[in-house]
């Protein structure tokens, strides 16, 4: 019986590589899981010979060689033209060669990008998940009001599962052609701690939000959010654990930390505890008087990122800002009156009656206080200088407008709180009102 069920096996393939030779081929596609034993990434375009319904598998090859290679259905895209496919894995290319390893059991991959969405699949712990692309969902809550860190991912399991995964629990690598973890192994992403050693490195550490590392990236210097006494304080000389964030303080005292798993301390008699991500990575979970939990992310920063200087230079760039404008005597327009920006930061602004009410309430006067808050997403770097945020006297509201300084003139264009997010303009109001001003 094994000897007919490996010749039906040889007459099989010898009968789709007669069809692969001849047949026309069915288009080309892009990989999107790793294919080792090819030495084949992600991203990699193949041409598509045979699909077989019956096996769910495609016969391909690399365009200009002549081996040929099953692959299972769900590992390239639906083949089409060879520029379709490169634009079809042009939408997973921030997350190119990006795996990620669950360090849970249990969780979830979801229909839609919210934590309440149809469940598709269920994960393992320690099981690998290929990384699509990021996406916008629902916040994910720790407690009442505490937002869970992380992103919504859309991710494909091993056996061609796709959905929607939050990476809180999620250790991201990425994975060479080899199938080999690029600079380390998986496990290795994971710090062990077989003994104390780790967590006095820990303690020894300055810790800081882990939205800092995005945010001096991206080189948004938000002066809200980034502060020098924000972060995680171990209390190694003071004995005492901070967690000062914007909008959240908690301390406590505590007088030593007890290992109660891998990876994992106890301070002892606090509701604080310690989970070592990796050597620049941790999560300190706080349990409330009510029993809600909240979960915080901490990261160090590079030996050369000199954060006080960071947070001056913005400072100072902001106050050239308004310089620029204080060296005008007046900016005047016929429609929205005379606008004078003083030292100190004040302003004066008459005859703006076109604005009022739908863009300057009528109960402002005519002065007051103007800043330099909020910040330009890269969508809008070079269309607009920065965002003006204006506090009249008698208006309890903040005014903010999108700015432009030219040698004719000024230009401003209202916005309002919808068109912020995170202390960044990420969009225009749905019906702007755009002034200039003559110099």
């Amino acid at each position: 019986m094994k000897s007919i069920k490996s010749f039906l096996l040889i007459v099989s393939t010898a009968f789709v590589m007669a069809l692969t030779s001849c047949a026309h081929p069915l288009g080309y596609s892009a990989v999107l899981w790793n294919i080792p034993d090819y030495n084949i990434q992600d991203g990699t375009i193949v041409k598509v010979y045979f699909k077989s319904n019956i096996s769910q598998v495609y016969i391909v090859g690399i365009p200009g060689q002549k081996e040929r290679f099953e692959v299972p259905l769900w590992q390239i895209t639906t083949p089409s033209s060879k520029k379709k496919a490169l634009k079809a894995f042009n939408h997973y290319s921030e997350y190119a060669h990006q795996y990620g390893k669950m360090k849970v059991d249990g969780l979830p991959v979801r229909e839609e990008p919210v934590n309440t969405s149809k469940q598709v699949y269920r994960l393992h712990k320690d099981e690998v998940v290929k990384i699509l692309f990021k996406g916008e969902g629902q916040d994910v809550m720790v407690g009442k009001n505490e937002k869970l860190p992380g992103d919504w991912l859309y991710v494909m399991t091993d056996g061609g599962s796709k959905g929607w995964c939050f990476s809180y629990n999620l250790t991201l690598f990425e994975i060479d052609e080899t199938g080999a973890v690029v600079g380390a192994s998986a496990e290795d992403e994971i710090v062990v701690a077989n003994d104390d050693t780790i967590l006095e490195q820990v303690l020894n550490a300055k810790w800081y939000p882990d939205v800092y590392t995005r945010l001096l990236a991206d080189n948004q210097i938000d002066l809200e959010t980034i502060k020098l006494n924000y972060g995680f304080d171990t209390g190694i000389t003071s004995g005492k654990i901070q967690v000062n964030i914007p909008e959240k303080y908690h301390s406590a005292k505590y007088a030593g930390a007890e290992k109660i798993r891998d990876n994992t301390y106890q301070f002892t008699g606090t509701p604080f505890q310690l989970m070592i991500r990796n050597k620049d990575t941790i999560v300190v979970n706080y349990t409330a008087r009510d029993g809600s939990q909240e979960a915080y992310t901490f990261v160090t920063l590079a030996e050369d990122v000199d954060l006080t200087k960071i947070i001056e230079d913005e400072r100072k760039r902001r106050n050239e800002m308004l310089n620029e404008l204080y060296k005008v005597t007046s900016f005047n327009s016929q429609n929205y009156g005379q606008l004078v920006i003083n030292s100190g930061k004040t302003f004066s602004w008459n005859g703006y009656t076109l604005l009022v009410p739908d863009v300057i309430p009528s109960s402002a006067k005519g002065r007051g206080t103007v800043n330099v808050k909020y910040l330009l997403s890269k969508d809008f770097a070079g269309r607009y200088d920065g965002v003006l945020t204006f506090k009249f006297d008698g208006c309890s509201d903040e005014i903010n407008f999108l700015y432009k300084l030219s040698n004719e003139g000024l230009n401003l264009e209202n916005i309002d709180f919808y068109s912020i997010k995170d202390n960044v303009v990420i969009n225009r109001a749905g019906n702007p009102t755009v002034m200039f001003f003559d110099k």
